[in-house]
């Protein structure tokens, strides 16, 4: 049976044992939906280290103007778990408009056949958003989602296909509290994934990159970044950050649908024992 298929028949279901799930949930604390979870720590890949000279790369993303305003949407669904509203502005600043959550990686950079794996790696859905809600691995790493609700969760995974649109790697439903399942490392290839929910959750996103080599980070709170032990040579650097603006609230589908992703490219030199200053400043596209 489909994934799609199992989240219809499970979404039929799940008022069963709502009465006994909800009792779960009411001993636990959570938050608004409207809350963003915070960013997570840059996750570079382990790799052994190279045996020639090296030099860091480090460097802020800004968002150059003023942020958009708050939107929200009204929560439809399992508000005692979700709330009443959600944020669907996929923008998260810190200080000085620093831009949370970002990828940063060098582009065209040749696959490191010998990259380890890390340990299994959780995306938890909790309080109805994913979190972590941007993180990035090496290629062959273990993967698990996790479902912390009392509700019916699925996990879309889509990667970018050949024509430019997008192609599901995995579609799972997930009705139980505490459910993990583990994803076949072998069906999860190098580029970046993008997660949704199709249960009445359509705000619920985050992104994986999944990495061949060991030169990606993810923006921090002040949206900073470090790449270290790259090694001396000149680089293309890449910005990736999901598009900001919800441009159709699908409801056929139950999913939002966003504008484009951001991206930009530089140019760096890499120097011995040197530290590259690579800053991105990206202002949103006009209109939005």
């Amino acid at each position: 049976m489909s994934g799609c298929k199992q989240v219809r028949l499970l979404r039929h279901l799940r008022h069963f044992c709502m009465a006994g799930a909800a009792l779960v949930f009411f001993g636990c604390s959570s938050k608004p939906a409207e809350d963003v979870p915070p960013a997570p720590a840059s996750a570079s890949p382990a790799t052994p280290a190279p045996s020639g000279p090296t030099g860091r790369i480090r460097g802020v993303v800004r968002l150059k103007g003023q942020a958009p305003a708050a939107a929200v949407e009204p929560v439809t669904e399992n508000q005692n778990v979700c709330g009443n509203k959600v944020s669907v502005s996929r923008l998260a600043l810190g200080a000085e408009n620093g831009v949370q959550r970002a990828f940063v990686y060098l582009d065209g950079v040749p696959a490191v056949h010998d990259l380890r794996p890390q340990q299994a790696v959780v995306v938890d859905q909790k309080n109805c958003q994913y979190a972590p809600y941007a993180l990035a691995i090496p290629a062959g790493t273990k993967l698990e989602m996790s479902n912390s609700d009392p509700i019916l969760h699925n996990v879309h995974a889509k990667e970018k296909s050949e024509d430019g649109g997008q192609q599901t790697i995995f579609n799972i439903a997930m009705p139980v509290q505490g459910q993990r399942v583990p994803i076949d490392p072998g069906r999860i290839k190098p580029g970046i994934i993008t997660l949704s929910c199709e249960a009445g959750h359509p705000w619920m996103n985050a992104h994986i990159f999944v990495a061949d080599h060991p030169y990606v980070a993810v923006t921090d709170e002040k949206g900073g970044f470090v790449i270290p032990d790259v090694p001396v040579g000149k680089y293309r650097i890449k910005m990736w950050h999901e598009g900001v603006t919800m441009k159709k609230n699908n409801k056929a589908l139950q999913r939002y649908d966003y504008e484009d992703p951001y991206e930009i490219t530089q140019d760096v030199v890499v120097e011995p024992n040197g530290e590259a200053v690579v800053n991105f400043d990206f202002s949103l596209r006009a209109g939005d």
